[in-house]
């Protein structure tokens, strides 16, 4: 029944809107063959595929349970996420912690020193093989020692009512892991090998999710979602968090950021490293266009070595995943530079580093 009557503008009757619909643009529905089942039914303009009598639409139940359960694309941005963005209700941890470090001057420049926001593996651990008579009077890394230890099985497992009582609060099922606390050496990250590999490389207007599809088809192994801009990340804005939606095909897939500051940057990773599925992310180091390139960003960054060098360190500092980064060979013609910042980006730990010579 429609509420709306006669002041109704849509049709009801099937047989008369099929009796004025266009005809069909061809013989056979891709939708019905590949997945079983058309989701526009008697709209699909093929829809002479997949109608049975009474324009029932016709479902292929065999093809349809292989794609039961399956994402095809992944990476969308959920309702929840988005409002927490917007509300500025998520939590950048592991991102302010190093910003916090960022704020801190470093050896004797007293207040008016730069925060260079080089940090290493032995400032951000204490060292507990340090000798009793070089740490002095100091304690003994006694907050490591604290999260080392195992817990005592007594307190786990004794009938005592004030120990089950303290037990049943502790969620034991499951293995317990120290990634929280303690941080991923380079080591320990998922390596990117992709040597001898077809790499599809980022492509602005162009390399989206149909034709990085096309692309594997042909060939391609490795892929990357087009440029996306942090800022607009950071704000939940749908149509940039469609530049890295993942096709389920692409099993080697990185995306790539544009930014100019590290704030951002490293919020930005961080927020991708919890919410998305990715093996690599890329930072956009080579785009000449102008609204990035006033705004410090694209190749930009390479004349601002401080801020390239504290966006590299701080998103490698909260991936689990490795960080590549894409530059030119300058930034004013006829003078090159890439040579001698390629080794700097290497010691920041850039796990790739990419060149455009165009």
């Amino acid at each position: 029944k429609c509420y709306f009557g006669p002041r109704c503008r849509f049709l009801h009757d099937i047989g008369e809107y099929v009796a004025t619909k266009p005809a069909d643009l061809g013989p056979s529905c891709v939708l019905f063959e590949t997945f079983g089942r058309c989701i526009y039914g008697v709209t699909c303009r093929f829809a002479q595929a997949h109608l049975g009598d009474g324009y029932q639409n016709i479902v292929n139940t065999e093809l349809a349970k292989q794609w039961e359960g399956k994402s095809l694309v992944r990476n969308n941005l959920s309702k929840e996420l988005q409002h927490q963005l917007r509300k500025r209700k998520f939590c950048f941890k592991k991102a302010d912690e190093y910003l916090r470090g960022l704020g801190k001057p470093n050896g004797d420049g007293g207040k008016g020193g730069k925060a260079t926001g080089r940090f290493t593996e032995e400032q951000e651990v204490p060292n507990c093989t340090t000798s009793q008579e070089e740490l002095g009077d100091g304690p003994e890394c006694p907050v490591l020692l604290e999260q080392e230890e195992d817990p005592k099985p007594d307190a786990l497992q004794s009938p005592s009512p004030v120990a089950g009582e303290e037990a049943s609060s502790l969620k034991t099922v499951g293995p317990l892991t120290d990634e929280d606390i303690i941080k991923l050496r380079s080591c320990e990250k998922k390596v990117l090998d992709i040597e001898g590999k077809l790499y599809l490389a980022p492509l602005t207007t162009c390399g989206n999710l149909p034709f990085r599809r096309i692309c594997k088809r042909f060939g391609a192994d490795v892929t990357c979602g087009e440029m996306a801009v942090c800022t607009n990340l950071l704000q939940g804005q749908s149509s940039e968090w469609a530049l890295l939606k993942r096709h389920h095909s692409e099993d080697i897939f990185g995306v790539q950021l544009e930014g100019a500051f590290p704030d951002t940057m490293t919020k930005c990773a961080e927020l991708l490293n919890q919410t998305i599925e990715v093996d690599f992310v890329d930072i956009n180091v080579g785009c000449p266009i102008d609204l990035v390139y006033k705004k410090g960003g694209g190749c930009a960054l390479m004349t601002r070595s401080n801020k390239f060098e504290q966006i590299v360190r701080g998103m490698n500092s909260v991936l689990d995943v490795p960080l590549t980064v894409k530059i030119r060979t300058g930034v004013q013609e006829k003078i090159n530079v890439a040579h001698k910042i390629i080794p700097k980006i290497r010691e920041w730990g850039a796990s790739m580093v990419t060149v455009r010579d165009t």
